[in-house]
């Protein structure tokens, strides 16, 4: 079962109560959708991302892979840089769930969660077409095997292409 640590509490706590960065908002596409590679979801994913309010993004993804179901949720802060008001320095976290398909009756998932540090180009009303590039680590409740003497932490990076509207 899912329980929602100090540590969660905690991280939520600091992304809800950093300043926000001020940019016209209606010059930006508030929905996204795009495909991302490696990522929040090990491999590729697609997502929908929506601006809820002024500089955060709310996330929803999904991937599959054989014998898996990765469901991506997070929460991207977004600075402001440049003279142009389109291009940001985004800051988020958010937590991948991996499921195989005949444990969903069962209720059995794993949990990782992950961080994000990049930079990204927002789709405004003039050009539709969104991309980023992140620095990802996924972060295990359990030693991964392939994040080799770190065990809990492996660096991982993101690559996204999509499209405002």
């Amino acid at each position: 079962m899912f329980t929602f640590t100090l540590r969660m509490r905690q991280l939520l706590l600091i992304l809800l109560c950093l300043p926000f960065t001020l940019y016209a908002q209606t010059d930006f596409k508030k929905n996204v959708v795009y495909g991302e590679l490696a990522g929040a979801a090990n491999f590729y994913s697609i997502n929908i991302e929506r601006s809820v309010s002024t500089g955060i993004n709310v996330r929803l993804g999904v991937a599959a892979k054989r014998g898996e179901i990765f469901i991506v949720s997070g929460l991207a802060y977004l600075i402001t840089i440049g003279d142009n008001g389109d291009r940001f320095i985004e800051i988020g976290a958010g937590i991948t769930n991996t499921m195989e398909p005949q444990s969903l009756l069962v209720g059995t998932y794993k949990l990782h969660g992950y961080k994000n540090i990049g930079y990204r180009k927002e789709a405004t009303a003039n050009n539709p077409i969104f991309w980023r590039v992140t620095f990802t680590p996924l972060l295990f409740t359990k030693p991964f095997p392939a994040a080799g003497f770190m065990g809990y932490f492996l660096p991982w990076f993101g690559v996204a292409l999509g499209y405002g509207f």
